[in-house]
């Protein structure tokens, strides 16, 4: 048995997560106790006590007025933790949103648990916003998402989807990702605008066309979007999918590069305007 003392606000710190339910003090009566009267958690110590440490920087960052916890100094991700983490709905709280592009292009705002919004810039002689692009990169915390929800505010155009491209963590060059011009050659893409879905280009290097004149009016209404990934017919193949909000889907088959390269297969938005992104689910069987 390990004995821990830890101050209640730093246990409830993500008011949506199972942990701040759990000790908002509503339950103490009912917990399972120690002969000592201590509350019993039955966490692995070493797991849990990393997490203790990382809610507790993150309280210090929040006190004294900074930021959240730079991603060098969160917990590395492993699968006895982040199924810790789940259990406790604190991965998005731990590791949350990662969204990596242009700098000084976009703004990333947290307006929810587990809910961002990101803001194009707006041109420099104009107040019309400029067409910026994000990804999601693995690198930085070794997590991949299996899933992610976009909405563009009423207005907003974009792409968005899954694209295979170089993974350098903090410093991908989402920017070199240029939908102004061409798609890129692996990968699946909604253009919101054009109402139309690509998918990987063929041997003549054409896009294919996934769908089009999808339901869908930018101008008039806010468009929603799931993009999810699933497992394939062997383990490196995956069912990249995007669905709208009335049901219809598209979808295709990429093969996911093994871990030795450089490239992965990434979650992009391309965006003008602003869009909210949330729903993270994150691929913790394949760490």
């Amino acid at each position: 048995q390990t004995n821990i003392a830890v101050l209640r606000n730093t246990l409830t710190q993500f008011e949506d997560s199972m942990l701040a339910a759990k000790f908002s003090g509503r339950w103490d009566d009912s917990m399972e106790k120690d002969r000592d009267g201590n509350i019993f958690v039955d966490e692995d110590p070493d797991n849990f006590k990393m997490l203790l440490k990382f809610l507790r920087m993150r309280m210090k960052n929040n006190n004294q007025g900074g930021s959240s916890v730079p991603e060098r100094h969160r917990p590395k991700a492993t699968y006895e933790f982040c199924s810790m983490l789940e259990y406790y709905n604190l991965m998005q709280g731990v590791y949350g949103h990662t969204w990596v592009g242009e700098k000084d292009a976009f703004t990333c705002k947290e307006i929810a648990y587990g809910t961002v919004s990101l803001c194009s810039k707006t041109s420099d002689d104009d107040s019309t916003p400029k067409l910026t692009t994000v990804v999601f990169p693995h690198k930085s915390t070794g997590l991949k998402l299996n899933e992610f929800t976009v909405e563009f505010e009423k207005g907003a155009s974009g792409v968005v989807g899954w694209v295979e491209f170089i993974d350098d963590g903090a410093n991908t060059a989402a920017s070199c990702i240029n939908f102004a011009r061409s798609y890129p050659r692996f990968g699946i893409f909604l253009n919101i605008a054009e109402r139309k879905a690509y998918g990987p280009r063929n041997n003549n290097d054409v896009s294919t066309i996934l769908g089009e004149n999808l339901r869908m009016n930018h101008t008039e209404t806010a468009t929603k979007l799931v993009c999810q990934r699933v497992g394939g017919t062997h383990k490196t193949q995956r069912k990249y999918s995007i669905e709208l909000a009335d049901g219809t889907k598209v979808d295709t088959n990429m093969i996911d590069p093994p871990d030795n390269q450089d490239t992965r297969v990434m979650p992009v938005i391309a965006f003008s305007g602003k869009v909210t992104v949330s729903g993270l689910r994150y691929a913790i069987d394949e760490l």
